[in-house]
Parts: C-alpha cells; structure tokens; sequence
C-alpha cells in the first residue's frame, strides 16, 4: 500500500486513467473554431514568423506557435492535435497533484492533514480534475488547448511559487522561483485570463502561511508589482497606453454592443449554471445561447449574487479551520474573474471557461471525500469507496462525452435540441448533415439556421458561410440555379474579404461544375485576390487550369497546397495529371520537329501515368489515359 500510494505510482494510475477516456477521440474532427484559427489560418500551415503570429494575437502566442508546430508535424491531421491536447491536460493533471502535495506541506496544513489525506487528497483531487466530464471541452474541442494550455501553466506557476516558499536552501529557492516566473511568462502569452496569477499567490500566502504586518506589507507591494507587470504587458501586447484608463479599458473589452454592468448581471446567473454542471454534469453543449441580456433591474442577477456572495462568506469563515476549503472557493471565483465579471465577450457561456476554476472545486471535493466524510461515518475505507466510485462514474461520464464528440451529427443535433434558438448550431448541425451525404435534412437545418438570423438582425445578418453551406446543398440536390442564385444574391451585400472570398470561391466552384471554366476561373482569381494563401482557393484555381491548359500555373499552384498540407491525396493526385497534361502537350508540340523531346516527354507521361496506376489500380480514367498516352507514343515509330 505504501508503494501504491507513492507518487510515481500516482501519476502512472493517474496517466492510465486519461489514455482511457480520452485516447479514443484521436478520430474527432474539427470542430467551429478549429477552422478559423488552424485550418483557414495561413499564419499556422504556412510559417511566417513570431512576428506575424505577435501582430495576430500576441497574449496567445504560445498557443498559436504550438499549433503551428503541430502542423509542421501532422499537417491537418486531427490525432496529432488531439494527442497534443491528451498531454497537455494530463500534464495539468500533474500540476494540481503536485499543487496540493505542496498545499499540505504549508505550516497551516501541517498539523490538520491526517496520514491518509496526505496520501490520497492529492491523487484524488487530480483524478477529480482529469476525469470530470466538464473539462472535456478543453481538451477534445482542439482550438480549447488556449484553454488547458494556460491552465498547465497556471497551475504549474503556483505549485513552483509552494516550492520556492518551503525550499530549505536559496539555491532551491532560486531555481523555484525561476522556474514560477517563466511559467508566468508563459501563462500570460497563452491566454488572457492569466492575469490573475499574482492575485492567485496573494491567496495562497493568506490562506497557508502565517503573517505580520511586516510581511503582510511586502506580500501587498508584491502584488501591486505582479498586476502592474501585467498591465504593462498587455498595453504593450496592444499598443495601448498604460497610464490611460480609456485606452487600458478599450482594451479589456471584446464587445462594443453590451456593457460591463449588463456583462455582469448576465455572468452572475451563468457562473450557478456553471457550478450545477460541476455537481451533476448533465446537459453538456458546445454552443450555448447568446442571451438574453440580462440588467441589475431585474431579480435575477441580484439573487444570484446573493448565493454568491454567501458561498463566499462561509469559504472565508472556514478559513480558520479549513483553508483548503478557502483558498478551493476563492480560487474559483479568482479564476473565472477576467471572462465571468465585467470585461465583456460576445459569447455569454462556454464550458471550456470553467476549466481553470475546475481546480479549486476539485480540491474542495477531494478534501470533502477524503477529510469530512472519514469523521461523519468513523472510517477511512468507506469514504475510500465511495472516492472511488464516483471517480468511476466521472471516468465513464467522460467517455461517453468524448464518444459524442466523435459524431458531428449526433453532436450538434444534441445541441440544438438543448438550445433550439442558437442559429450557429443549426448551422453546424447542416454542414454536417450535408457532409454526411443526409443534403435534404441539411438543408432545412440551413434554413432553420438562416431563418433564426434573419428574424435577429434581418437578411444583412445572416451568415455567408450558412449561404455557402446551403447552396452546397442546393447543387447536389440538382438545384444549381438557385444555388447560384443565392450566392450572388450574398456577394450584392456588404462583407470582410474573408467572407467575400469564401462565397466567390463557391460561385467558382457552381461555375466549374457547370463547365463554365471560364467564369470559375474568374472568380477563383478574385477569391485569391482577398486570401492570396487561401489553400482551398489555389487547389480548385488550379484545376481549373489544368482544364483549360494552364499546367504550368496549374502545377505551382498545386505545389503550394501540397507544401502545407503533404498528405492531400486529391490534390497529388491532380498535381501528377497536370504534369501528364504538360507532357502530352509539349510531346504533340515537338512530334515531328523534334522526336527525340517528344519521346522524353511520352517516357516521362507514362511513368508519372505508371505511378498513379499503382496508387489506386481500381482508377479506370488513369488507365484510359495511360493507353491513349502509350499509342501516342507509337504513332511517330509506326508512321
């Protein structure tokens, strides 16, 4: 037993544990926002430098950078990110282990923790973090490693802050702090909501050690220090003035159409929904609803701030007697302080938000299981049990999430029957219906989706993606004319470059099915003009070449698809019948004035023609091909 509960024993049930819930969603598409910022984003599958990605988002830096590595490594390969996102949330696992093992060793923890809370809380408030059906979002939904990213670093920033504080030498001392200020640094550069990272070491200096006012003074201007350090990074990050509240304030805000006191009032109610998901997990969603709005001259907000504020009354009354309760309730509120409060963003709720906060929970059930419930029954081993079998029902809770997330259809079908006035799930729920082949039930999907826009902000605000969706629909349902239609009825409205080029791009693609090369090549050269790195645009652009003659352009431009995504077989594939192409035609133009070129590029036809064979034998149109070529071939010999 002593064995069992040595830390590398911890952290190896700890390890087996996460690959059992999670290593299964290795297969999970991308998902919403995984498109705009991997694989839309050319800053991530075309290198352009720590600068570019600075000027893109420079508090998240860190994130983006290591999307950026994962491509170089897997390209669009959904089981890299995903096994990225594995790591990354059991190595937060870790960090809240090593957390608590280092809470325990505080000099107001020393004497209150019994043998068996200092062996099992930290495994068990870990487990709880790892397991919890909540946190799956943060790790399964891939762009969330913003999310779990910073956390780690969070996380791993505090329990280095423990250990610089109980080091028994400077020298350990030193390499502690060192190592507190570059996760900080880290921590920072990953997200946003890192900020409150000194005000986090103010709570765990008062909550587990001892002060006088000496110290209690040197702990304040600490603090000060901490957030103006902060404050200056962000102005700088921004470009903004530090010693301007106006231009700090433009800053902390994401949206200009709700107000901080609204923001606030809307987030009170949100922070209990959040706090229900906790104790019971059921109805987890992606996409939550964007309102109402709510004021402080309604009930509600009021009355949610009351339970609030009375949560954190007796989490400060048990400081006393309990501060790991403190330091779980206080952290909880600390940790949700930048997105939950009164800096407002355009999206009211989502459960990737509480991924941090989760932590502070954990601590409080853990020492619930493991350090009230021995004293109510008289026993360790039955809270032991019951430790247990609720990490088995979160354990199997989490699974069958993480299987939901495997099935987009099933996903977001889920999510519009929990929030069936979200237009963005509708829309969601059709692209994927299309996608699966379903294109009738996708289509009214769509339409839901639109109509819900509509009845919002009317016919400007619906999104082009759903027209581009929809119209996608249209065609292979043989309707192309009122696909079209459609989408230039969307291009006559305002709208961003990226917008434009994305329904360009699908006029160019109803274009070229209806063999109006011409024309799709048009607006394929438009698309291309407002996203030049566009990959999607440069593939169709090129294919369009190679029907026209163009193979030269067309074969560039297949090249640099093929340089940021290696394993597009499509795309190879066109990339080699565009160069048979060039080869016929520089073969027929030199048949008769010069053989002997003529020949090479017959030869050099035939072996690319050969190579395709052996990829896919089952390709008929390559055998036709590879035939006419090798009787082309003859004729000179034969004449």
């Amino acid at each position: 037993m002593r064995w069992l509960w040595s830390w590398p024993a911890s952290l190896a049930l700890l390890g087996l544990a996460v690959a059992a819930t999670y290593l299964h969603t290795l297969d999970v598409p991308f998902y919403l926002d995984d498109y705009s910022s991997i694989l839309e984003n050319d800053l991530i599958y075309q290198w352009q430098g720590f600068d570019s990605l600075w000027r893109y988002a420079p508090l998240r830096l860190v994130c983006y950078a290591s999307f950026a590595l994962n491509h170089r490594v897997v390209a669009f390969e959904p089981w890299g990110y995903h096994l990225v996102n594995i790591l990354i949330h059991s190595l937060a696992g870790v960090a809240v282990f090593g957390l608590v093992r280092g809470l325990l060793r505080t000099p107001r923890m020393a004497g209150a923790a019994t043998r068996p809370l200092l062996a099992g809380l930290p495994l068990l408030a870990a487990a709880l973090f790892l397991l919890h059906p909540l946190q799956t979002q943060a790790v399964t939904y891939i762009v969330q490693r913003l999310a779990s990213l910073q956390a780690l670093f969070y996380l791993s920033a505090l329990a280095s802050y423990l250990q610089a504080r109980l080091a028994p030498t400077w020298s350990r001392r030193l390499l502690w702090v060192t190592a507190l200020l570059s996760l900080a640094v880290l921590a920072l550069f990953t997200k946003e909501n890192a900020a409150t990272l000194p005000l986090a070491v103010v709570l765990l200096e008062l909550a587990f050690f001892r002060h006088d006012r000496r110290s209690a003074s040197r702990m304040a201007f600490g603090a000060i220090v901490g957030l103006a350090l902060v404050w200056l990074a962000v102005a700088v990050a921004f470009h903004a003035n530090p010693l301007s509240l106006r231009s700090m304030g433009a800053v902390a805000s994401q949206s200009t159409t709700i107000s901080r006191e609204s923001y606030l009032a809307t987030q009170l109610p949100i922070l209990w929904t959040y706090l229900r998901l906790f104790v019971w997990p059921a109805g987890l969603h992606l996409d939550y609803a964007s309102g109402p709005f709510r004021h402080f001259s309604e009930g509600t907000p009021w009355l949610a701030l009351s339970a609030h504020l009375l949560v954190i009354v007796l989490g400060v009354a048990a400081w006393r007697t309990r501060p790991l309760i403190t330091f779980g309730v206080l952290f909880y509120y600390l940790a949700h302080a930048v997105e939950s409060s009164v800096i407002p963003i355009p999206e009211l709720a989502f459960e990737h938000r509480t991924y941090l906060p989760n932590a502070g929970l954990c601590l409080i059930g853990g020492w619930v299981m493991l350090g009230e419930f021995p004293q109510w029954i008289r026993g360790t081993r039955p809270a032991v049990a019951v430790a247990v079998i609720v990490l088995g029902v979160l354990g199997a809770a989490t699974w069958q999430r993480n299987q939901r997330w495997r099935d987009p259809v099933a996903f977001w079908r889920e999510n519009t029957e929990r929030e069936p006035t979200k237009a963005r799930a509708w829309g969601n729920l059709g692209k994927h219906l299309v996608l699966a082949g379903r294109t009738a039930e996708g289509a009214e999907a769509l339409r839901e989706s639109m109509r819900l826009q509509a009845a919002a902000a009317g016919e400007e605000g619906v999104e082009p993606l759903d027209v581009v969706n929809l119209s996608m629909a249209l065609q292979a349902l043989g309707r192309g004319d009122e696909a079209l239609a459609r989408v230039e009825r969307q291009l006559g409205r305002p709208g961003e470059p990226a917008s434009r080029a994305m329904l360009l791009l699908n006029r160019g693609n109803i274009q070229f099915e209806r063999g109006r090369l011409v024309e799709a090549e048009a607006s394929y050269r438009e698309a291309l003009r407002l996203r030049p790195r566009s990959l999607p645009i440069q593939a169709n652009l090129a294919s369009t070449l190679a029907q026209t003659g163009g193979f030269a352009e067309a074969e560039s431009l297949y090249l640099s698809v093929l340089g940021a995504n290696p394993g597009d077989m499509d795309v190879r594939r066109n990339l080699l019948q565009a160069r048979v192409g060039r080869l016929r035609e520089e073969a027929k133009a030199f048949r008769l004035a010069d053989p002997a070129r003529a020949e090479r590029a017959d030869r050099s036809a035939i072996e690319i023609l050969e190579q395709m064979m052996r990829m896919d034998p089952s390709d008929s149109l390559i055998r036709r091909n590879l035939e006419r070529v090798r009787m082309d071939a003859r004729r000179p010999r034969e004449r």
